[in-house]
């Protein structure tokens, strides 16, 4: 791992991103008593999308009812 100054990057940057990215290295660039790390991010994949109503569930007018009683017995209950 390079430790270079802000001022010696500026001017080879763009090798710099080359040679981490072929190696795989990350370079330490420093600015005073603080550092940053130069390293190859890798962007995740994303999440796929479900299609309309992979969650849906049929349900009974029994079920309704029941769900109903349920929701009207709770101490929770809104008014």
């Amino acid at each position: 791992m390079d430790y270079l100054t802000v001022t010696s990057a500026k001017p080879k940057l763009g090798r710099l991103m080359d040679r981490v990215l072929k190696k795989g290295e990350p370079v330490v660039i420093r600015r005073g008593k603080r550092f940053v790390q130069l390293s190859e991010y890798i962007v995740p994949e994303p999440i796929p999308q479900r299609p309309v109503g992979y969650f849906s569930v049929e349900e009974t007018q029994a079920e309704h009812e029941l769900a109903n009683r349920l929701s009207a017995l709770s101490p929770d209950r809104p008014e």
